[in-house]
């Protein structure tokens, strides 16, 4: 069965290259949306419900982190996907369930993967 994965982040290029690593180093994973920012992607997650979403953390006007406080319940995995390391504590006091940094190594997004099933 496919792993179903949002991808939310500000960055049209970071959006592309991590749907195409997914594409080709995961194959049991279906990117069903692509989100800019986090009221677009709270809709998103409401629509498809999916199995994990990937967050960018800073994005203007919302950061990855208040996306959580849109939700009274987190039915889905989390990971962050971004550039800066200071956020990696904080992340897994969220619960996360992984933190990758950018740029994405295939393995470790493999592994990620792995960990979700």
């Amino acid at each position: 069965m496919a792993i179903k994965a949002i991808i939310i982040d500000d960055e049209e290029r970071a959006r592309n290259t991590l749907s195409s690593l997914l594409l080709e180093y995961c194959k049991d994973v279906e990117v069903v949306d692509m989100l800019s920012n986090v009221p677009d992607g709270v809709i998103a997650i409401n629509k498809h419900k999916p199995d994990v979403v990937f967050l960018d953390i800073e994005m203007p006007e919302y950061n990855g982190f208040e996306l959580l406080s849109f939700f009274t319940e987190i039915n889905f995995d989390i990971v962050f996907v971004t550039a800066y390391s200071q956020y990696a504590i904080r992340a897994f006091e969220v619960s996360a369930t992984d933190y990758l940094l950018k740029p994405v190594d295939p393995e470790e997004l493999q592994n990620t993967i792995t960990k979700i099933k």
